[in-house]
């Protein structure tokens, strides 16, 4: 199936970009949303990433226009009459994805895949309030879509092979890199990254060490920023709703630091807010190597997150693997559950979060049977949120010191 003409729903800052890759690669595409103003706004959006690139030199004016010019705008569905694929970007809540989804089935043509960008909610759900739900799948840009490679491609529970193997091929066709990710709540990259987290916030409240340090320990360790230079960049408040997410999907090991809950009661919400672990000045564009001002308020937040976890402190000094293996052993659930291949984990978090080395590498650095004891003493110390993967235990006694040493084939066989 060659898609020529394609439709994006949602004309916000995720929608835009994914309307700019698709015309980027010769697509014609309609942006929607519910009213002109905000189409309006897509649409400069668009411009403006055209712009850029001209600027850059990376395209001439004349290139710029004409893929710009592939773009249109448009508040009514009924001109998704005769797309391919449709990609919804809407607001990250199941009910308006799911009226979103019922309507396009009754107007799209029945052989178009619809796609919905969510980062965390049931394909299956969704593609359940349609009458096609072997052509529905999730297609999870990163942001900004326009730049991040990864796009993580998740079949529904009636998602056909022919489908996914479409989107698959589709996405290698826009320049990006596609992983297929068996659905499950936080699919794959968030729900490795925030165990990751949510770490860095126990981490702070006992004391131990600073956030610049602990953002410090991070870049070294391979990471294109520290996990508090991350939240206030993301949105606290976001970061929050999605922890609250995992946690009650998964449980214990998902259990929000006490310090979370405290930040947003304060509304310290990072950059948007201007406050949250550090001081952003408002209008000012970020430098993620320039010297940072800590919030003045957060001494007495961690006071009073030790409070409420008067017990927890670490048993040893710090170091970066307090904050990795959470996200380790994360990986190692996932590859349990057949969420991932253990390559395309290491692909994900490469293209997803920017690490510049493999998350399962830390298997071949100091070997399966070092991770699984840094767990278990973690566990000793920090209870059920370190508790280690079966599958981890499973490989040490089968006497593996890490991935390389099975094949494809025996990979599959372990979960």
């Amino acid at each position: 199936m060659k898609v020529e003409r394609a439709a994006v729903v949602g004309a916000g800052t995720m929608g835009a970009g994914i309307a700019q890759v698709l015309s980027a690669a010769g697509i014609e595409v309609l942006l929607k949303d519910v009213n002109q103003e905000f189409v309006d706004r897509g649409l400069a959006n668009v411009k403006r990433m055209y712009d850029s690139r001209v600027k850059k030199g990376t395209l001439s004016q004349a290139e710029a226009e004409g893929l710009l010019a592939k773009v249109k705008g448009t508040t009514e569905y009924k001109e998704f009459a005769d797309v391919d694929l449709v990609i919804e970007a809407a607001l990250e809540t199941i009910e308006v994805k799911k009226q979103i989804f019922s309507e396009l089935d009754k107007i799209c043509p029945p052989q178009a895949i619809l796609a919905s960008n969510t980062s965390a909610l049931s394909i299956s759900e969704i593609g359940a309030c349609t009458k096609r739900p072997e052509k529905v799948l999730g297609l999870h840009f990163f942001n900004p879509a326009q730049f991040m490679k990864l796009v993580e491609v998740i079949p529904g529970v009636k998602t056909s092979k022919q489908t996914v193997d479409m989107a698959l091929e589709l996405c290698r066709q826009w320049q990006k890199v596609p992983v297929r990710v068996e659905e499950c709540p936080g699919f794959l990259v968030n729900r490795l990254l925030f165990p990751y987290l949510n770490e860095a916030m126990y981490l702070l409240a006992e004391g131990q060490v600073t956030a610049e340090e602990v953002d410090r320990a991070a870049v070294e360790f391979g990471l294109p920023m520290g996990p508090f230079t991350l939240f206030d960049m993301t949105g606290i408040d976001v970061c929050a709703h999605v922890t609250e997410f995992l946690y009650k999907e998964y449980g214990p090991r998902f259990e929000p630091a006490p310090l979370l809950k405290l930040m947003i009661d304060k509304k310290f919400y990072g950059q948007k807010s201007g406050l949250g672990f550090f001081v952003h000045q408002k209008g000012a564009v970020p430098n993620k190597d320039a010297a940072k001002e800590l919030n003045p308020e957060l001494g007495k937040l961690l006071e009073e997150a030790r409070k409420l976890k008067p017990n927890a402190k670490s048993i040893k000094k710090f170091d970066v693997y307090r904050l990795m293996m959470p996200m380790f052993n994360e990986a190692i659930y996932a590859l349990q559950e057949n969420v991932a291949l253990a390559a395309d984990i290491d692909v994900a978090m490469k293209f997803g979060c920017g690490l510049n080395r493999g998350l399962l590498s830390l298997a071949e650095e100091k070997g399966l049977a070092w991770c699984l004891a840094e767990l278990e003493s973690q566990q000793t110390s920090h209870a059920e949120r370190f508790r280690p993967a079966w599958l981890l235990r499973k490989l040490v006694r089968a006497g593996l010191h890490d991935f390389k040493a099975l094949t494809r084939e025996e990979m599959a066989l372990t979960r």
